[in-house]
């Protein structure tokens, strides 16, 4: 392509995407939500803020369990050692080989200043159960914590994966997040 077609061809984008945009103003003249977001449809965008309602709470929860268990582990073996003693080496290898990961992709920000941050969902409860005397006076009930992150993972994946939730799944989230607070307090 020479150099006056690439011009025309940018020139032809432009002024596509200047028109696009004004349809879309046009139609939403008193939307704050940015233009971006505008391009998609009305369904989308309410079932989008909804579920990110929701997401919200997961949010509060899993850094709330990240913070519990590594605070646990803190005090239970010591500042250095929490990390190497109190997780098992699978999950470590895999957390520090995401961490790892993470840090060549130079143009995104870490997923969090924990390792624990790089832990899938349900081996929270991996570690919780394998440092167990550490956790006890706490959780109480080693069964309820092994149903608990396998019955709340369920929720967890379809909202990480932008899957939607039924009613009844919020409700029971919104339930299981109670347990969660009424439990550790």
């Amino acid at each position: 392509m020479t150099r006056k077609e690439v011009d025309l061809q940018a020139f032809l984008f432009r002024s596509l995407q200047i028109n696009r945009q004004n349809d879309v103003n046009d139609q939403e003249p008193s939307s704050s939500a940015p233009l971006v977001i505008t391009s998609f449809s009305e369904s989308s965008r309410m079932q989008a803020k909804f579920m990110g309602e929701v997401y919200e709470l997961l949010y509060c929860l899993e850094n709330s369990i990240r913070e519990l268990i590594e605070t646990t582990l803190r005090e239970a073996l010591g500042p250095d050692q929490w990390w190497v003693q109190g997780v098992n080496e699978r999950i470590r290898k895999s957390a520090e080989k995401r961490r790892d990961d993470d840090a060549r992709s130079r143009w995104h920000g870490p997923r969090g200043d924990s390792l624990l941050a790089y832990v899938d969902f349900p081996q929270y409860a991996d570690i919780i159960l394998s440092q167990w005397s550490s956790f006890e006076a706490l959780l109480g009930d080693e069964n309820w914590v092994r149903y608990y992150f396998e019955e709340l993972n369920r929720t967890r994946r379809a909202l990480a994966h932008t899957g939607r939730l039924s009613a009844a799944d919020v409700e029971r989230m919104e339930v299981r997040v109670k347990d969660w607070l009424r439990v550790v307090g």
